[in-house]
């Protein structure tokens, strides 16, 4: 028999790994106290919520309020209550990581879901109603208190890891041109996005070996086997096998995490479906469009909601046609002619915010352009109206455009439709942007506006694109609103 090892050489399953470290055991601890954290406030918008429920309509009924009363009624469905609720907030996600939980268009959706379900039982153990208040009722105090109550324990959170210097440590793998524009995407967002990402080092991911061949590149290795990176992301596309595989088996030892950061041409394929070839799988590549019911669904949300947010904005746009009346008693409706779906060009409407020769004067102020690729934006631009810098700023001039959406030439959310001016300059990945209908806001209206990059301006559209859905229309509008009120990234 061969002598056992000593106890330093004693070699554990590499699939336990992850779990043995400290580092590891300290992730999990605060994952598990996160959760934990996150479905007590939860339990407790529940209680608070048809609590509020029960209160409104004894209220409404002119009856006096017994709290008392109102938890003995109460007590009776809230364990099944409880149960599909978590479960219908663990389905939406809403316990991942602070990146992934989304906001408060998943808490809605969550809600109404578990309301359905406690109904459907409630009204299946044989319980008579003569009215559904309390369910509707229920979802509209639950929703309201659970969104807010997360929204607050989001922006306590924040703020503690800001105090105590949280980040993450984060190595940007690939070409020079790919990992600059992704550092600065990085440095943008850090306030905005959870825990900000500080960039330790850019690489090459192949190098050189002692052999003379290509393989991970040394100093890439270096800073994994120092753990001096808390994240990896590759940028674009891998390239050969072996350095990418040799990289992921070296961070799934440390417990490092690894990333990849598309380009917009990998974002291309809408969806992936297996197809059969001898020899080795295939996918099937589709073209960023939204067709059949997706379109449909899509429209019809445009039209219910476009016609209600014309509504209630009509105010807001006669005050602004008033003021640009009486600011030099030119125009009030500027028509700026844009490329839409399918590159039809179509009139978009918009409060006119500059002068009268504004199209004009815009060749001799071309040297000034301060925007990157084909956009033309000059922070302090000569044409602007006094009245027109207040409207640009809030994003007031681009209202009309709810008319484009009934119109069907646009829609609420989606890829931002460029002048003609600036389409001319696209090449030709760039105009598959043009498959879909343009829209009012969207990923780059919420993520930086006019500090956003071209080219990541681009490669929001096509993650929009890729991941559709109407929750995501919702929470892309509901970001607008803090957006556009605080003129982050407006010039």
């Amino acid at each position: 028999m061969g002598t056992l090892p000593g106890r330093g050489h004693v070699r554990r399953d590499a699939r336990f790994k992850p779990l043995l470290g400290r580092s590891a055991a300290l992730t999990w601890a605060r994952r598990l106290l996160s959760v934990l954290t996150l479905v007590a406030i939860d339990l407790a918008s529940l209680i608070l919520g048809v609590m509020a429920a029960f209160a409104g309509k004894l209220l409404l009924r002119g009856d006096p309020v017994d709290f008392g009363a109102i938890w003995i009624e109460e007590r009776r469905v809230l364990p099944i209550a409880s149960v599909v609720l978590v479960l219908a907030f663990a389905r939406a996600q809403l316990y991942h990581s602070r990146e992934r939980r989304g906001h408060a268009a998943r808490i809605i959706g969550a809600t109404a879901l578990a309301t359905v379900i406690v109904a459907a039982f409630v009204i299946a153990a044989g319980n008579d109603f003569t009215t559904y208040y309390v369910f509707y009722a229920s979802f509209i105090c639950v929703s309201v208190i659970a969104v807010a109550l997360r929204a607050s324990h989001a922006s306590l959170t924040a703020l503690m890891l800001e105090l105590l210097k949280v980040e993450r440590r984060a190595l940007l793998v690939g070409t020079p041109a790919l990992t600059t524009d992704i550092a600065a995407s990085l440095h943008r967002s850090a306030s905005t996005r959870g825990v900000p990402y500080r960039v330790v080092d850019q690489q090459e991911l192949l190098g050189a070996t002692a052999a003379g061949a290509s393989g991970l590149n040394p100093a890439v290795r270096q800073l994994i086997d120092r753990r001096d990176v808390d994240e990896i992301i590759i940028a674009g596309s891998m390239g050969a096998d072996a350095p990418v595989l040799a990289l992921l088996d070296a961070c799934r030892a440390r417990n490092i995490a690894v990333r990849l950061a598309p380009t917009a041409t990998e974002l291309l394929s809408h969806t992936l479906r297996a197809v059969p070839a001898p020899g080795l799988p295939l996918f099937d590549l589709k073209a960023p469009v939204l067709s059949g019911g997706a379109f449909l669904v899509k429209r019809l949300f445009d039209i219910v909601v476009g016609s209600l947010i014309l509504i209630v904005v009509s105010p807001i746009l006669a005050v602004a046609a008033i003021a640009i009346k009486i600011d030099d008693r030119s125009s009030v409706l500027f028509r700026s002619r844009r490329v839409g779906v399918d590159e039809t060009p179509f009139d978009c409407f918009k409060l006119r915010t500059m002068t009268e020769d504004a199209q004009a004067r815009q060749a001799e102020l071309e040297s000034h352009n301060e925007a990157d690729g084909a956009i033309f934006k000059i922070r302090e631009d000569p044409r602007v109206t006094r009245v027109g810098g207040f409207l640009r700023r809030f994003s007031i001039d681009e209202l009309p455009q709810l008319v484009n959406v009934l119109r069907g030439e646009m829609s609420l959310v989606g890829p931002r439709p460029l002048p003609e001016r600036d389409y001319e300059l696209l090449d030709e990945v760039h105009k598959k942007r043009y498959l879909v209908l343009p829209g009012m806001t969207g990923q780059w209206q919420v993520s930086g506006r006019s500090e956003v990059g071209f080219d990541e301006l681009v490669r929001l559209d096509f993650s929009y694109i890729e991941s559709w859905s109407v929750w995501l229309d919702i929470e892309i509008l509901l970001k607008t609103i803090p957006t556009v009120l605080f003129k982050r990234g407006a010039w």
